[in-house]
């Protein structure tokens, strides 16, 4: 059995007798304030391990003294080198307040000053600090969202230095002459919104009809899916009726004249509630019209429902379930636009917008077998739309077919004058590109099926290796996602109505962290995500996956 040698360590129910012996000459006054001050350091450092491990690291090894009377005498020392019975009042409070503020620095990893320098920092965060704080939080943090007072701060994607001018032309979509109108309602659920919008045309359908029978497929599987918050019954058949009625006066606005669809629940309609998917927020109703949502109703679509949004826009779950795989209903959509990829894999919407900031349309696209297109960041427009971050959301279509996604994205994508990201990105016809003199690059663990697909259509395909690792990319996302989102919800946090989130170790959590992150971190984390922004030029970077629907996808 090992021994241990060396002094042996004072209990700590006699430490405070113990410095008291070691001071023998004090007035008792002094000695029993001494006391009262050991019993509130020994509290302190009780709650705040990692000062006692700075104090701990200092001592000298070969003292018979214990940490907490070292850490005693050398903050007494340097914070009351002439202390008396007068001033052991104000003594006690100060070496109080510096333990206090060791522990906070030492969350932010800034404990690194001297005990004068701690009680500097504290008269300045009290006198300057905490003021401009709580009048800047009174300005442009007292309503939830982000939607009112965006943040100033722009981040630009673009690679090079050089920034692309000038519009591009709207493209033609493929034509879709000669498409009959299935004899099933079934068939024509399924159909591309090209081809619906061919039955439109030719007036094989009505946008009426075709809005009811989606209504129809919403209200069926809706039950079982739990894809759906909202729907917008009275509005679509309004915007369906006036898009019959223009055409049949000889308007027609395009592919999307009279198509139904549906919008992911943190984009605000005026006239319905705009829930966020939150038990706090499910009656909140906006009286704001989002720009995306304009875009549609100015192409002539018809929104027939409003989508389920993971609560705050995390993750499948909202407050009224979980969000279900209609290919398989044992496992869920994942992602945050859980509503927007369910409803589309079903054929309950020929289209839908969700959005993404950390992989909340590609996740559920993937798990729901869909095609989705997450558009570069700052080409669609984002007012009117719940903020995580102003730097990484983005709003983009799902779809069952790749070039219904270029025709929506065409629709809505554009210069947002309220949204300062938001940038007029050249669009070339994708439908004339050959794919010969494309080069695309891929990771080693893309989806080798998918590469030799793309081998055998004639685009060179070019493996490469990141010049950064994957954990360093997310850390700065969370570090930026968490932050961000803080700043849009400090109302909700500081309210305490983070403890009705529908799930604890989500939202909540994460903020609760960011509160401790300090500017000057997530200053240098924008420079540190500048640093990884250069690319390989010249090629195209795919996430290369196939959606399969399959539980092997994992959740987001």
């Amino acid at each position: 059995m090992a021994v241990m040698k060396g002094p042996r360590p004072t209990p700590p129910g006699n430490m405070a007798a113990s410095f008291l012996d070691m001071c023998p000459v004090m007035s008792f006054r002094l000695r029993r304030f001494m006391s009262s001050l050991v019993l509130i350091l020994l509290s302190s450092l009780a709650v705040c391990s990692a000062f006692l491990s700075e104090f701990q690291r200092q001592q000298d090894s070969t003292s018979n003294s214990s940490p907490v009377l070292q850490a005693s005498h050398r903050l007494l020392a340097n914070i009351c080198p002439k202390m008396d019975a007068e001033n052991s009042s104000e003594c006690s409070k100060k070496v109080v307040e510096v333990s206090q503020i060791r522990c906070a620095l030492a969350l932010l990893d800034a404990n690194f000053f001297n005990d004068t320098k701690v009680l500097e920092i504290a008269k300045a965060a009290k006198e300057f600090n905490i003021p401009i704080v709580r009048a800047n939080r009174k300005l442009v943090a007292s309503a939830n969202g982000g939607l009112h007072n965006p943040s100033p701060l722009v981040f630009n994607p673009e690679w090079s230095k050089e920034q692309s001018q000038g519009k591009a032309g709207r493209f033609n979509h493929p034509l879709t002459l000669g498409i009959q109108r299935p004899k099933n309602e079934e068939d024509i659920a399924f159909m591309s919104v090209l081809e619906l919008g061919e039955l439109i045309k030719t007036k094989q359908i009505t946008s009426e009809e075709l809005t009811r029978i989606f209504l129809k497929r919403l209200k069926r599987y809706n039950p079982v899916l739990e894809a759906v918050i909202t729907y917008t019954e009275d509005l679509a058949y309004k915007q369906a009726q006036e898009a019959d009625k223009l055409l049949s006066k000889g308007v027609y606005l395009g592919p999307l004249h009279g198509i139904p669809y549906g919008l992911k629940d943190i984009i605000s309609v005026p006239h319905y509630n705009t829930t966020w998917g939150s038990t706090t927020f499910k009656n909140q109703m906006l009286n704001m019209e989002a720009w995306v949502y304009k875009r549609l109703k100015s192409a002539g679509a018809v929104l027939v429902a409003k989508l389920v949004t993971g609560s705050l826009a995390y993750d499948d779950i909202w407050f009224g379930g979980r969000t279900k795989n209609p290919w398989n209903i044992e496992e869920f959509s994942t992602g945050s636009s859980a509503g927007p990829a369910a409803c589309t894999a079903a054929g309950m919407v020929p289209f839908a917008i969700g959005s993404e900031t950390a992989g909340s349309i590609t996740f559920p696209a993937a798990r729901c077998g869909v095609t989705a297109l997450r558009p570069t960041f700052g080409t669609v427009g984002r007012t009117g739309v719940m903020s995580i971050s102003e730097s990484l959301d983005k709003l983009g279509p799902f779809c069952r077919y790749a070039a219904d996604c270029a025709v929506i994205l065409d629709a809505i994508r554009g210069k947002d004058p309220d949204d300062q990201s938001s940038r007029d990105i050249p669009f070339g016809d994708p439908f004339s590109v050959d794919i010969t003199k494309l080069t695309v690059g891929y990771l080693e663990d893309a989806d080798k099926e998918v590469v030799h697909v793309l081998e055998s259509k004639g685009v060179k395909m070019v493996p490469f290796k990141l010049n950064y690792t994957v954990n360093s990319v997310q850390g700065i996302l969370n570090f930026t996602m968490d932050v961000d989102m803080l700043a849009h919800f400090d109302e909700w946090q500081r309210s305490g109505k983070d403890d009705e989130y529908e799930t604890q170790d989500q939202w909540p959590l994460e903020l609760r962290r960011a509160r401790v992150v300090s500017a000057v971190d997530y200053v240098q984390k924008s420079i540190s995500r500048n640093a990884f922004k250069a690319g390989e030029q010249g090629l195209i970077v795919a996430h290369l996956v196939r959606g399969t629907g399959h539980k092997e996808l994992g959740e987001s």
